[in-house]
């Protein structure tokens, strides 16, 4: 039997715990602090995950001594969107909820950023949990409290921040996870690895394979490391105004190829930031604040994995006027200018804005491809 893992996110009294366990399904009221208090329950998924893993969620509704409603969303990054905002939002209202219903979100991180936006407007704040069902929602995007939609202009432009009141990751849900899922939740892990652990990137080194086999110890090393590492950094920096912006790493960029391809399924978030990440350690290099070792290692990590790290392997190609078009909508820009993260060594990253435009077009000439 797996035991279960308690990280706590301190921020003052919006501070929470994350459990980390095989099977938390099963121990859902005894984790979820002050149940008994909540007048009901909606349970908000997809039809994906809900196929997947039906008994769970039906068992839940079962031993709940409360009105439980669930709803179903369309799986994808396309749900991030005004018209599931709106659905959902409306879907819940019908269901006559007061503000002591939970809200219980069972997903990745597309329903968990639309759910935690519709609990941090609903009757102005009702509660809510993160469940996330993948391996990229479980070590990021869950915790921290990022909630958004998607705009026709960029990734993640239209959102709050809002807490969950817990986060609780069970291990057994990644087992129905495609391949492609399970690299875009590696590709966070390695992130938190890149900015803040150097001592982490030469564990992964070693034990990569095996995060990525599902492999059980080390798995639960991995997803612990992660949420400990941006436990950390949210409790300095909740919303954003400072050192919490590292977790950004490799998203400037990726977010660009993600709004580029119109976010579908050619290429997936936690891909986009693999490549990202990439073009990131690049720029680091030819800007010379990090070096051409940090790349070579970059590539033959990638290799070792056989895991796609290139825009080409992708058979993405772009010239580099369209891609700063779309780097432009970016969160972090100010005043006109490109910001990125960059890496100088492992586990140290720089924030750097641009003021000459024409050294990232010279850079993009080379290495879009």
């Amino acid at each position: 039997m797996v035991k279960i893992n308690e990280i706590k996110v301190n921020l003052g009294n919006r501070s929470y715990p994350i459990y980390i366990g095989n099977d938390l399904f099963s121990s859902f009221e005894k984790l979820v602090e002050g149940f008994s208090n909540y007048s009901g329950l909606v349970i908000v998924t997809d039809n994906q995950v809900k196929k997947l893993i039906n008994e769970k969620i039906f068992s839940l509704k079962k031993r709940c001594d409360k009105s439980v409603s669930i709803i179903c969303l369309p799986p994808g990054e396309n749900s991030k969107s005004f018209k599931y905002f709106e659905f959902l939002c409306e879907k819940i209202l019908e269901k006559k909820i007061d503000r002591k219903t939970l809200l219980v979100c069972i997903g990745g991180g597309v329903i968990g950023d639309l759910v935690g936006l519709t609990a941090s407007v609903l009757l102005r704040g009702v509660d809510f949990v993160q469940m996330p069902t993948t391996l990229l929602s479980q070590v990021d995007s869950s915790v921290g409290g990022k909630t958004a939609i998607n705009s026709k202009f960029g990734k993640n432009l239209i959102g709050t921040f809002y807490q969950p009141k817990s986060v609780l990751i069970s291990l057994n849900i990644l087992k129905s996870l495609p391949y492609r899922q399970i690299i875009c939740g590696y590709a966070e892990i390695l992130k938190y690895s890149l900015i803040s652990d150097n001592n982490f990137f030469l564990w992964l080194k070693k034990n990569g394979h095996k995060i990525i086999s599902l492999e059980k110890k080390s798995l639960i090393h991995a997803i612990k490391k992660s949420c400990e590492i941006k436990s950390k950094i949210v409790s300095k920096d909740e919303r954003e105004t400072g050192i919490r912006e590292i977790l950004n790493f490799g998203h400037t960029f990726g977010h660009a190829i993600e709004s580029q391809t119109g976010f579908s399924k050619r290429i997936l978030h936690g891909e986009a930031v693999l490549l990202g990440m990439f073009l990131a350690i690049k720029f680091s290099a030819f800007l010379s604040f990090g070096n051409e070792k940090m790349i070579e290692n970059y590539e033959v990590h990638m290799k070792d994995l056989k895991i796609p790290f290139r825009l080409l392997d992708y058979n993405l190609k772009f010239t580099p006027k369209e891609f700063i078009k779309h780097l432009r909508f970016d969160k972090k820009v100010k005043n006109s200018k490109l910001k990125f993260i960059l890496l100088e060594q492992y586990g140290k990253t720089l924030s750097y804005i641009l003021y000459n435009e024409k050294q990232l077009v010279k850079f993009l000439e080379k290495n879009l491809e």
